[in-house]
């Protein structure tokens, strides 16, 4: 028998996922921004070949802002690192890493609740 706890049901979607990709420095990294239908959270994991900087680019509307991840600090290459992003219903996102490099992994995870 299902017991309900009351507790929201979270799903888990893959929105975008890469392995060894060549990335351009300050350049878009995915070819189209991942569109939110609701309010969510994007769960990104990423690893690069080099030290760097990774940003979000998030659109609402016709404007874009850029935010910077990790405090501006490099990420430590072929180190992974983990970030939860806020997004509300039709943001799009996209990112951008500093350097020229290699995403060795770039995961971009899609989490709602049922409770949102």
């Amino acid at each position: 028998m299902l017991v309900s706890t009351g507790a929201p049901i979270s799903v888990m979607t893959v929105k975008s996922s890469m392995i060894n990709k060549s990335v351009t420095a300050n350049t878009n990294i995915l070819s189209t921004g991942i569109t939110s239908y609701y309010n969510c959270i994007f769960r990104i994991y990423a690893c690069f070949n080099t030290d760097g900087v990774l940003s979000i680019k998030r659109t609402q509307g016709s404007t874009t802002v850029t935010e910077i991840l990790n405090g501006g600090n490099d990420l430590i290459a072929n180190s992974a690192y983990a970030f939860d992003i806020i997004v509300e219903k039709d943001e799009v996102i996209n990112l951008q890493f500093s350097v020229n490099a290699t995403a060795l992994t770039l995961k971009v995870l899609e989490i709602a609740s049922g409770g949102w």
